[in-house]
């Protein structure tokens, strides 16, 4: 619309000048139109043969005629005016209507501007709620995740825990077992030791002289070895001569019989022993 206007602003401008030159111009033929008329009288006065009467007829007449042309001429000035003051009305009411129609373009563009921001600022609120949504179902998600989680963490825990105690508890058996079985090869095997020991020492102890029945009890310490290091009477046998000749004995039968491997040594605590001997 604004091409349009301006086009139309445009030859009204046009218009206003080309009746403002014409206007000019009869002007300017008025002012000049004087001079011409009053040259003739200057010949009627100068011409002694002209008739007086005719003259001021002639002028008369060419008075009239001026200010019938004067009166048309400033009629059609008016009429002209008139014309170009219309014009310019209509060139004004056409401005007024050209600025009313662009106010009411700017406030319809505005409208639509306030109803684009508007559908904008609710469809922000909108995708600000979606996200706000997707947000939190992630976060109920991810606390569910990490709950379940948890809980399978934790069970697993507790199977693990299950596990090693029935694993523990087996194990405890098995040691148990195993604990048993061997206490009960280790007191066989010290019984046996200890037939060997005194079977050992017997064959060195002296019985020519003694009565009958007699024992003490004695305490050998020894190496890995078998070797006696020292042996001393716990208990007497009440006879001197038999407690000297267990002593006795002990010594000369060293080394005893003692287990092949220092653990097995170790483990049935031989290092320090005591028994009764009875020959």
């Amino acid at each position: 619309m604004r091409p349009g206007w301006f086009v139309t602003t445009q030859s009204v401008i046009f218009a206003l000048i080309l009746h403002a030159v014409v206007l000019l111009l009869l002007l300017i033929s008025f002012s000049f139109t004087p001079e011409l008329r009053t040259a003739k009288p200057v010949s009627i006065v100068n011409a002694v043969t002209v008739d007086k009467a005719k003259v001021d007829a002639e002028l008369k007449r060419l008075q009239q005629e001026e200010e019938k042309k004067r009166s048309a001429e400033k009629q059609r000035i008016e009429e002209l005016e008139k014309k170009l003051q219309a014009e310019q009305k209509k060139a004004e009411e056409i401005k007024n209507q050209r600025l009313e129609e662009e106010k009411q373009l700017l406030a319809t563009r505005q409208k639509k501007e306030e109803e684009q921001k508007k559908r904008e600022e609710e469809q922000k609120k909108v995708a600000e709620l979606e996200q706000q949504r997707k947000l939190e179902e992630e976060k109920k998600a991810t606390a569910e995740s990490e709950k379940k989680k948890k809980e399978a963490d934790l069970k697993k825990k507790e199977e693990e825990k299950k596990r090693q105690e029935a694993q523990k508890a087996l194990q405890e058996q098995v040691e148990e077992e195993e604990l048993k079985a061997q206490e009960s090869e280790d007191r066989k095997l010290v019984s046996e030791l200890g037939n060997e020991i005194h079977d050992k020492i017997a064959k060195y102890f002296n019985l020519a002289g003694l009565p009958e029945n007699l024992s003490c009890k004695l305490r050998v310490n020894m190496l890995p070895s078998g070797e006696v290091v020292g042996v001393t009477i716990l208990e007497s046998s009440g006879n001197e001569i038999f407690d000297r000749r267990a002593l006795t004995a002990v010594q000369k039968a060293s080394p005893l019989p003692v287990p092949p491997d220092a653990e097995t040594f170790e483990r049935l605590n031989l290092r320090d022993s005591t028994f009764i001997f009875k020959p």
